[in-house]
This record gives C-alpha cells, sequence and structure tokens, in this order.
C-alpha cells in the first residue's frame, strides 16, 4: 500500500507568522565570537552567533566543489579498514546498544522501522538490525557509504535527505548521531525529520555541546569546533528551541557519552597547551585514515603529548564525570518525540 504525505503540523515558528521554522539569521543578528582554522587545510574561518536563534554558525560555507580539501580521501577510512584501535570502537558498540535499548522503551519496548541519518561507517545502524529493527540508511555520497553498503551490506540510500522521497510518516524512530552539525540549515532537515516519522516516533540526536566548559576554555582549540567540517555549534538551550521549532518535543537528555569525552578533554588541552592542533587524533587514526601528513620536529610533538597528555588522560576521569553530571559534558545527547 502506498504511503501519502501528510501536511508538516504547525510548528511554533508558523504560528509567529513564518513561512519556515528556519532563522534567516539576518546580518544585523550575528555576533563574531572567534577566528579559527581547519587543522587540515590550514584554511581561516569565523564562528559567529545568531543572537535570534543562539545557534552558532562557521562562516564561510565552503562551496560545493571546495569540500573535498576538507574530507580528504582518507578522512572516512578505506572500507573494511579499523579506523580507531579496537577498543575504541569496541566502546562504541556497547555505547550504541545501550542507546537503542533507551530507544526501544520510547516505542514500547520492541523494535520498530529506523532511518539513521549520516550514518557513516554503519556501526549504530547494524546494532539496530542486530536487535532485530528494519533499518535504513542515508549517507551523502559513495565515498561515505561505502563500508556501510559493502562490508556491514546494510541498506544505505545515497543523497541529500530532501531529495529521496522517502514516505511521510514511516518511521519509528530517526537516528542524527552527529550529522546535524555538519548541515548549514540544520532546521530544515529537523523539519523533515518532523515530516518521515510516524505520530509518537522518537529521534535520537547527538552534537558536540557548544555550551561546555571545555569549548568555552578551549574555543578554537576545542576538539569538537573541527571547522568547516562543523558548520553548526548547538548549546541545549539552542537545540531545544530547534527541536520544538520543529515539532518535536524534548523527551531526554544527557551530557555524558564516555565515546567521546575522555578523549575532547585531552585532546582539547593538548591543543591548548601549543601542541600541533588535533596531533594525537591523528596518530589514533589507522594507518589509511591520516589525515595529517608528517611534520617538522615531530618527535618533539610526540614527546610533548605523551609528557603532557598522560597527566591530563588521569584527570579526564573525574573531570569529564563532574562534567557531565553538571550537564557540561562536551557532547549532548537528546531525545526528541513528534507529538
Amino acid at each position: 500500500m502506498e504511503l501519502k504525505e501528510e501536511p508538516v503540523a504547525p510548528t511554533l515558528a508558523h504560528k509567529l507568522g513564518n513561512s519556515s521554522p528556519a532563522c534567516p539569521h539576518a546580518q544585523a543578528e550575528q555576533a563574531t565570537l572567534f577566528d579559527a582554522r581547519d587543522y587540515i587545510s590550514g584554511d581561516q574561518f569565523k564562528v559567529v552567533r545568531c543572537r535570534n536563534c543562539q545557534i552558532a554558525f562557521t562562516q564561510p560555507v565552503p562551496s560545493p566543489d571546495a569540500w573535498s580539501r576538507y574530507y580528504p580521501q582518507a578522512y572516512h577510512g578505506a572500507a573494511g579498514a579499523k579506523r580507531f584501535p579496537a577498543p575504541v570502537e569496541w566502546l562504541q558498540h556497547q555505547l550504541y546498544a545501550a542507546r537503542i535499548r533507551r530507544m526501544e522503551k520510547f516505542n514500547g519496548g520492541r523494535p520498530g522501522r529506523v532511518l539513521d541519518i549520516g550514518c557513516g561507517r554503519g556501526f549504530l545502524l547494524q546494532e539496530f538490525r542486530r536487535r532485530g529493527w528494519d533499518v535504513l540508511g542515508t549517507e551523502a555520497d559513495d565515498k561515505a557509504a561505502g563500508h556501510a553498503q559493502r562490508v556491514l551490506q546494510l541498506p544505505v540510500k545515497v543523497g541529500v535527505l530532501e531529495t529521496l522521497e522517502l514516505p511521510a510518516a514511516s518511521f519509528d524512530t530517526i537516528v542524527l548521531w552527529h550529522v546535524l552539525e555538519h548541515l548549514a540549515d540544520p532546521t530544515q532537515t529537523l523539519v523533515e525529520v518532523h515530516r518521515l516519522l510516524r505520530p509518537g516516533g522518537t529521534l535520537l540526536v547527538g552534537v558536540p555541546n557548544f555550551g561546555s566548559w571545555e569549548a568555552r576554555l578551549c574555543q578554537d582549540k576545542w576538539f569538537h569546533l573541527d571547522v568547516p567540517r562543523h558548520l553548526a555549534h548547538f548549546t541545549p538551550a539552542s537545540l531545544e528551541r530547534a527541536l520544538e521549532q520543529a515539532g518535536l518535543g524534548l523527551c531526554g537528555r544527557s551530557a555524558f557519552a564516555p565515546e567521546y569525552d575522555v578523549f575532547s578533554f585531552v585532546q582539547s588541552l593538548l591543543n591548548r597547551a601549543g601542541l600541533r592542533h588535533n596531533y594525537l587524533y591523528n596518530r589514533l587514526r589507522g594507518q589509511g585514515a591520516k589525515v595529517l601528513g608528517n611534520p617538522n620536529g615531530q618527535f618533539a610533538q610526540l614527546i610533548g603529548t605523551l609528557l603532557i597528555g598522560a597527566p591530563l588522560a588521569v584527570l579526564s576521569l573525574p573531570a569529564t564525570l563532574l562534567a557531565g553530571l553538571l550537564g557540561q559534558g562536551s557532547v549532548l545527547t537528546a531525545f526528541a518525540r513528534k507529538s
């Protein structure tokens, strides 16, 4: 049976008389926060905040034909090859399973149909499938979808979400796991998520926490800033507002993401200390996934990373635990429901 399109329910923005919930980010409403440099290309950008919606943005947005400069061939890692050390990927799988169990509670304690937008290498979608969910993923291009499609044998559609013409109200759960920050217009994607969710359906969204202590202390040295790949930067308040304007009510939030928090703490402070930006991150990436060349003085970088990083690693455990308890973790995880 063919599913018919349903109109998007009125949102707060529609009630205020706007034709779209997307904020126009008028030039007069933008305040420059700081300058930032891409650690891969060396190109300069700036981070601005819209006083209206409170979302911060990277400017300028690269042109479509320039993105290969910021996503080198090794960025996604070769299909079938490990991108990170085995213990890190094992921890990811355990945490993915825990988040899926929570989604199942929202779904009446049973599996359903899930859409993972920007599914990347497909590990989260694979966990959904293992637990009996009917799964579908999307990715922007064939290169990004390669591992999920060819190695994990997952169904993945390639293209921009709004152009894939997926049926309305056809998913119980939608996942935006570290995807919104990559979008120049994240609010428009949330509107499409609302259209695709069944009534009562839930959204799992993860984004870096631009309002965290770590982000405020480190600013352009913050590991999760990652300009220009990250185009939108959310605080808890701006994320909740964006969800509400798209007709998605917040029903849970967490500032704990152990697979990100500890490393982000160490790498951000190493960056702040003046070592080569994201040097440790690049060292830990798989052999076919490194994005930085070998600089002059690499031995000094390695020694400095070890000497400073070791005590930071010990400090990171209590520091990130406290930050998470106080809602100041480096990553936000939110659960929202279509009413």
